[in-house]
């Protein structure tokens, strides 16, 4: 099936160096184990992302025979608790026990303060060759690759992310809405923290036109959203909505039980109406058009082989969380494949072919990829249209 591609302005997606996952003879010398630490939420709001993020890291180290770059591997996780001041000293015990690399980061913060101490190096263990302290290439610090945190201030020569910036999640879907509904009025709700704030500008940005009206809401204290919905102009003839986990749980259902979906079209954020966010909303999710960077019912051969494995292994589909839980691990295996210093090989990755479609990395470790309009019908997020980057 192939699906509209909207006729935006794309950069394109020039391969680099083909790079793949494993594969590679490690070089002499390279046959020690790695050691991939893991700080994610298993406790707090976010535990049911963190539990989906370590279940794909699981999932690819045992497709892979516990392999990483064809060296043994070991996960070991930590929890953060959601507290940027845990998530700093569990990054201080893990490289001090002798992680190569760090990943996972549900929260914002949480990833902010691991990039710090991580970028404050191995304290001593050289870990990514010769010359220590942090140069612009990086070294001296323990690479982190970032599994979900999208804050548009986090980066340094030693961080790569998989996920999204906030910006970029928030402009995919403002040109996607300018395309599909010509800028009508819209109105703009969010949590009224980084990640809200940061899409909204971003929709602004790529809708081209300014909203009649922005509601920001109370950060993770909403479990009624009657009186914030009703601050939407009555003229609104779009609103677009970004919440997640618990927040858009509750968003969903409000704005179906008062008849908004009567009023005014919305557009949701990806974690709105992210698979797992979904199982909790229910009925009151139909029909909701969205826009993210992966959806199960992409048709590609990689998705079709991942969605089989994830589904064998939890009986259900997999979340944005967990793709981007895999390819973190995938990104890992792919830059130890080639030998050598981790975080040089990371910055040096090209193209890579995925569940997600095709992505790579920029110049500042961010994701080049597709983007997708979703739409919500009888349990499944159908893909109707592919956004470029």
């Amino acid at each position: 099936m192939r699906l509209p591609m909207l006729g935006l302005p794309a950069a394109g997606l020039a391969v680099l160096m083909a790079a793949g996952c494993g594969g590679a003879v490690p070089q002499a010398g390279d046959a020690a184990p790695v050691e991939v630490g893991a700080i994610i939420t298993q406790t707090g709001v976010y535990a049911a992302l963190g539990d989906e993020m370590e279940t794909a890291m699981r999932l690819y180290l045992d497709d892979h025979g516990g392999r990483l770059g064809g060296r043994p591997a070991r996960l070991i996780v930590a929890d953060d608790a959601g507290s940027p001041e845990r998530a700093r000293k569990e990054a201080r015990r893990l490289i001090g026990e002798g992680a190569d690399v760090l990943t996972g980061l549900i929260s914002s913060p949480v990833a902010v303060a691991v990039a710090d101490e991580a970028g404050r190096g191995a304290r001593g263990r050289a870990v990514l060759g010769p010359g220590g302290g942090e140069g612009a290439d990086g070294a001296g610090a323990v690479p982190v690759v970032v599994a979900n945190a999208g804050a548009d201030e986090l980066g340094g020569p030693h961080v790569f992310r998989v996920s999204y910036t906030n910006r970029e999640h928030g402009r995919a879907a403002g040109r996607y809405a300018a395309e599909r509904y010509g800028r009508r009025p819209v109105a703009l709700m969010a949590s009224g923290y980084s990640a809200g704030e940061e899409t909204l500008r971003g929709f602004v940005e790529g809708y081209g036109a300014e909203p009649i009206a922005r509601v920001m809401t109370p950060p993770g204290t909403v479990t009624e959203f009657e009186r914030y919905l009703a601050r939407v102009p009555d003229e609104a003839e779009l609103l677009f909505a970004c919440y997640a986990g618990g927040e858009a749980v509750a968003f969903a259902r409000a704005y179906k039980r008062l008849g908004y979906d009567a009023k005014v079209p919305l557009l949701a954020s990806m974690n709105l109406t992210d698979e797992d966010v979904l199982r909790a909303i229910g009925p009151d999710a139909e029909g909701i058009t969205s826009v993210g960077m992966y959806a199960p019912a992409l048709d590609n051969p990689d998705n079709a082989a991942f969605v089989a494995r994830w589904r064998a292994r939890t009986g259900r589909d997999p979340s944005a969380v967990a793709l981007q839980g895999w390819d973190a691990m995938r990104v890992i295996d792919a830059a130890l494949s080639r030998g050598g210093d981790l975080t040089r090989r990371l910055g040096e990755l090209g193209e890579l072919a995925g569940p997600r479609g095709p992505f790579r990395l920029d110049e500042r470790h961010e994701p080049v990829q597709n983007w997708y309009a979703r739409e919500y019908h009888n349990g499944v997020n159908s893909v109707t249209a592919t956004i470029p980057p």
